[in-house]
């Protein structure tokens, strides 16, 4: 997935969950300006940023070797 696609997949996931950008921040244990920033593609996320925020939707975060 291109990192724009993660983004999506992750704002889809949070909307599907019932979770507002505050809680998911809060869950994840970011800021909700840093998750607003992701969501409106002002900002990548780091391999470590969105495994927190996979954890905190209840996501396995898997990378492969393409």
């Amino acid at each position: 997935m291109k990192p724009q696609e993660i983004i999506e997949f992750i704002k889809n996931e949070r909307i599907r969950t019932g979770l507002s950008q505050s809680r998911l921040a809060k869950e994840s244990g970011l800021s909700r300006e840093l998750i607003g920033k992701f969501e409106l593609g002002k900002h990548s996320p780091k391999l470590s940023t969105v495994e927190k925020i996979g954890k905190a939707l209840d996501l396995e975060i898997v990378v492969r070797r393409c």
